[in-house]
This record gives C-alpha cells, structure tokens and sequence, in this order.
C-alpha cells in the first residue's frame, strides 16, 4: 500500500471511530461583526485576520471534535486544494468541486445528495465551514461579549505553530488558536472543543470526485 493510500485508510479508520450518540444541543446566535470586520481588540484580530484570509490549499488536516452538550466526540478533515474541498465531519462528507456540491457519507450507505445539507450535521454544534468561516463568525461574537480584556499567546499544536487568543465571556474563557495559513488548530468554546490533530500540506485528489 502507497503511503497515501496508508494515510486515506488511517484517516477513515478514524472517522468511523467516532461516536455518535448524545443529547442533540441548542443554540442561540447573536448578531455578529460583519465579515472582514476588525473588533478594535489588536489580540482578537491578529487572530480574525489569519481566519479572514484562509489559505485554498492544497491541505489535509485532521480535528478531533468534542460536542460537550451529551459529550460526543466525532473526527473531522478538511481537505482543500484551490477551488475544490472535501470536508468530511464524523460519517458524513461535503464535496465541492467547482460548481457542483453534494452531501454523501463515508460509509455510503445513503446515496449522495446534490448541495451541501447542513441538517446532516446539526447535532454536532460545528458547521461545514468550520475550520475558518464559521471559527471567524464565532470569535467576533464572542469579541462583543467578552468580559475582560484578552490574552494573547502562541502554542504548536499537531507540530505546527499557531497564534492564539484567550476571550473572557460570562460562562467561561473560550479560546481560539490558528495556523498561519489561517485554518483553525483550536476551538474551545461553550458548546464545542475542536482540536487539530494532524496536519499536511497536500491533498488527495480523488476526495474531490462526487460519486454518481
């Protein structure tokens, strides 16, 4: 076996693995900073702006994903490589290949669907564009609701450096930390912890392929 034929195979052990039981949890967005938006908090957007300019690729990383509402743990990886992705959260994947989009499963025990459904992953408490849009969306909501001043710090995280950003809010710190290419490498936050586990700077073509 290939060595990204030993990786593909580790990676999807991996995925099945998870567990996928647990009280599904509830959420109540406020109304965030616009996209692209600096906060004014210099340690909030050296983070923000690391997110704001995700790389395209090309890129696999891994995530280990807590849901801690019912205490759920399921494995994420985000493959990128220009316009096309595969993002692949527990047993369900999202591949987007130019125009085209659809919702399959690893497993394919349901046939792919054409478009990204997010429903597919709602009890999770993280979206499909976890790993940078959605992270960016979370740490300007929680810019408004800090507490306290901030606390800035650097950390290697799956061997890889990232800056880092502690927020104070009412229920807690939630701490966000990113890579230099702008991808997530951790989410600590009420509802989910996201940790990067592996990382690399390729991508495996054929996750970009939606099965007919």
């Amino acid at each position: 076996m290939s060595r990204r034929g030993a990786v593909a195979f580790l990676l999807s052990s991996l995925l099945l693995a998870g567990c996928f039981t647990g009280q599904r949890p509830h959420f109540t967005d406020t109304t965030a900073l616009p996209v692209g938006s600096p906060t004014g908090d210099a340690n909030i957007d050296a983070v923000l702006t690391k997110l704001d300019a995700a790389t395209q690729g090309p890129i696999t990383a891994a995530y280990t994903v807590l849901t801690k509402y019912g205490n759920t743990t399921h494995q994420a990886i985000v493959e990128l490589s220009g316009g096309k992705r595969s993002i692949t959260i527990g047993n369900i994947r999202y591949i987007q290949n130019g125009t085209a989009s659809a919702t399959c499963t690893v497993d394919s025990s349901v046939p792919c669907a054409d478009g990204f459904n997010p429903q597919r992953i709602s009890d999770i408490g993280i979206t499909v564009d976890f790993y940078a849009t959605d992270a960016a969306k979370r740490l300007r909501r929680d810019a408004q609701a800090k507490i306290g001043p901030t606390t800035a710090s650097t950390a290697a995280i799956a061997q890889q450096p990232a800056t880092c950003v502690d927020v104070p809010l009412a229920g807690g710190t939630a701490v966000y930390c990113v890579l230099d290419n702008g991808v997530i490498a951790k989410l600590d936050e009420g509802d989910v912890l996201v940790t990067l586990t592996l990382f690399g700077s390729s991508a495996d073509d054929s996750r970009f392929v939606i099965p007919a």
